[in-house]
């Protein structure tokens, strides 16, 4: 179930967990106060660990950390870019 932010003046902020389907409170549950208001939450981060995921699991080739060396490398020439030729106006 989600969690929802609330703040009542009394008390400051608090956190109710609720249903979806839950209309929101009227009442703050310790002061019983009816002036609290719910607060847009900025949401819960996912954080995914174990296997399973692509950073534990991805086999890369034997020589990709030689290969990313060498791209890396200040020796390397950056590519030039040539100008886009200009289009006559009409």
């Amino acid at each position: 179930m989600p969690t929802y932010d609330y703040h009542c003046p009394k008390c400051g902020t608090f956190e109710v967990v609720q249903s979806i389907k839950d209309a929101a409170l009227t009442q703050c549950p310790t002061c019983k106060s009816k002036k609290i208001q719910k607060l847009v939450a900025s949401g819960g981060g996912v954080i995914f660990t174990g296997s399973g995921f692509w950073e534990t699991d991805y086999n890369r080739s034997k020589d990709y950390s030689s290969k990313k060396k060498a791209d890396a490398s200040p020796a390397a020439k950056p590519a030039e870019s040539k100008p886009a030729p200009a289009t006559p106006a009409k």
